[in-house]
């Protein structure tokens, strides 16, 4: 744990311009190479936030927002599961374990409500940072997409 950050649950949609703000330079640089704005970003998480049952925590430091994790619970047969939607970090904040530390804040918070497992979907440049925070390539599950 980074002593300079502090993990915080979030609790308003206001939290979300913050977050919308660091978005666009986390995604738009390498290994990414998206085209986000401020206003994509912003349309993106605040419709993650109006999702049922949403959970997002944010990472500060010295009371900047440098880090966001969000998704949503849904039920399944096996008991309840979190569905991680985004987990990324200030361009400057990278490197200084932000997104682990987002990612042991929400784990240990899932675990307080008795939630089963944490599904993602990734792109292959991140999956080492998900695999040390303790995630396995679930071998017979893929990712399709349809495109126009």
């Amino acid at each position: 744990m980074n002593p300079n950050i502090i993990i915080v649950k979030i609790t308003s949609i206001q939290t979300l311009e913050q977050c919308a703000a660091i978005y666009p330079p986390a995604y738009n640089t390498e290994p990414w190479n998206d085209n986000w704005t401020y206003a994509t970003a912003l349309a993106l998480l605040t419709c993650y936030y109006n999702t049922p049952d949403f959970m997002g925590w944010i990472a500060l430091q010295d009371g900047k927002v440098v880090g966001c994790a969000i998704g949503n619970t849904e039920p399944y047969y096996s008991g309840n599961i979190f569905i991680l939607k985004e987990v990324f970090v200030a361009v400057d904040a990278q490197g200084l374990g932000v997104g682990s530390d987002l990612m042991a804040a929400m784990k240990e918070t899932l675990k307080t409500i008795n939630i089963k497992m944490i599904i993602l979907s990734t792109r292959t440049p991140i999956i080492d940072f998900y695999s040390k925070s303790g995630f396995k390539v679930m071998d017979d599950v893929r990712t399709m997409v349809y495109a126009y």
